[in-house]
């Protein structure tokens, strides 16, 4: 069978699958009745608004039907993006390529209605000339398209709503990037001016439209909340479309899975509006363990952020009555050393001492170097505690910090060791003798010999 006939069926089968998913995705989106008015119209030509949905479904089949060799020409731009290099150094790379692409076919059909749905929202959108008959079937696909947790969901899904909600017909992203020394053709000489970015009032209500039927989704669409970190990465609709208030509520009453998604978005959220997130974090803060947990781990971008003022958060977080998140919290706990240096060392205490083992162990990884350097003298006695503690893991880790300490500290360093002669037994010291005397007998003998028998300091 000859290439041309081959890609000819592999086409046809593409279509039909791309007409079922067309189907399915019309008839998800018609079930929110009615659709919003177009942002834009001719004011000679009246709106007229769809008969019934299953009208608009078949209008909707139709234009993808009239319009056939558009498909075969979405269907070469879809090869090249999901067709590996590799296949090109197979035998017979544009049978290879065939076979990858229809075993993916429900990618490619969703890629061919995200491929038709911007051709007809640029239509919709003209300024110029604006089709209003494709907008019906453009904010119904859409909608319908939004239930698809898929990569081109999320971005290009972002694209056209964001499109919808500045009433610009999409293509390239819009507004322009700052110039400067980054750009090839930058000119050191007065900056052009950056073109401001405005919603528009029936497309931001539009916009509005399709992200309250997604959040009122049970449970809410996934994709919502990636169109949610584009939108505070892009900074144009965050309070047009009153994202921080969208965030807030599907935190308060979604599941953990999707609020610990949400908890990664709180330090961006404090670069647009403060307000707004520290009512997130309250929100945040009252919810399920797991999502404490994710609040935690975002801990150190927000306090980049707000600096000192963040560590009522951490405070709140080293307190919490789950071990699990007290531990990821204390990884947070080096910033003090620079930021807060007087509230440093008594969080230092309260980590150190905490009766969960893997508490202490995060604490002697990740603080225990910045509390030394900011406290040789150990006046919390947080060192020979920890020492005493007996956990190998810890110890190890005391050990390393203690033999620094020989040559930079030695004076700190025997009033250390007497602490921890003065809490244990005679033994308690000796796997510090043994690595030391592996560095340098002479030392260790001169050391050993100072704590044990009250020889002079080295």
């Amino acid at each position: 069978m000859s290439d041309w006939r081959e890609q000819n069926q592999l086409s046809q089968r593409l279509f039909s699958r791309t007409r079922e998913a067309l189907a399915v995705a019309m008839a998800r989106g018609c079930q929110d009745w009615p659709l919003p008015e177009p942002p834009l119209s001719d004011p000679d030509f009246p709106v007229r608004t769809p008969e019934s949905p299953e009208k608009l479904i078949q209008i909707a089949d139709a234009l993808l039907e009239a319009n056939r060799a558009a498909f075969d020409r979405s269907l070469e731009q879809i090869g090249e993006t999901l067709i590996p290099h590799r296949l090109s150094l197979s035998a017979d790379p544009a049978r290879e390529g065939r076979k990858w692409l229809e075993r993916r076919g429900d990618e490619v059909a969703e890629r061919a209605l995200y491929i038709r749905l911007e051709t007809m929202l640029s239509q919709a959108l003209d300024p110029d000339a604006p089709d209003v008959d494709r907008w019906w079937v453009t904010i119904a696909l859409l909608n319908g398209l939004s239930a698809n947790d898929s990569p081109i969901s999320r971005q290009q899904g972002y694209h056209l709503m964001e499109s919808i909600a500045l009433a610009r017909p999409p293509g390239t992203w819009h507004g322009s990037s700052t110039p400067g020394p980054h750009l090839l053709d930058w000119s050191e000489g007065p900056s052009t001016e950056i073109e401001l970015i405005d919603s528009h009032p029936r497309g931001t209500y539009s916009a509005g439209w399709l992200l309250d039927r997604m959040e009122a989704a049970d449970p809410p669409r996934p994709v919502l909340v990636e169109w949610m970190d584009l939108a505070l990465a892009r900074g144009t609709l965050v309070h047009s479309l009153s994202i921080l208030s969208r965030l807030n509520r599907m935190a308060s009453d979604g599941e953990a899975i999707l609020a610990s998604r949400i908890a990664s978005l709180l330090p961006r959220a404090y670069d647009l509006d403060f307000e707004g997130a520290n009512q997130l974090e309250i929100t945040l803060l009252s919810r399920e363990s797991s999502v404490r947990c994710a609040l935690a781990d975002a801990l150190d971008e927000i306090i980049h952020r707000r600096g000192a003022s963040g560590f009522d958060l951490l405070d709140k977080l080293l307190n919490d009555n789950t071990p699990e998140v007290v531990r990821i919290a204390t990884g947070t706990l080096r910033l003090c050393h620079t930021l807060d240096p007087k509230g440093f060392p008594s969080r230092c205490t309260f980590v150190a001492t905490h009766p969960d083992r893997d508490v202490r162990r995060r604490f002697s990884q990740t603080a225990l170097r910045d509390y030394m350097s900011h406290d040789p003298t150990d006046t919390q006695d947080i060192v020979s505690s920890l020492w005493v503690d007996g956990d190998e893991i810890i110890r190890s880790r005391v050990r390393e910090l203690l033999l620094h300490m020989v040559e930079e500290h030695p004076e700190s360093l025997s009033n250390i060791l007497q602490r921890i002669t003065e809490r244990g037994d005679e033994n308690i010291l000796l796997d510090f003798w043994r690595v030391l005397d592996v560095r340098s007998s002479e030392v260790a003998i001169a050391w050993r010999a100072h704590i044990e028998q009250g020889a002079s300091r080295p």
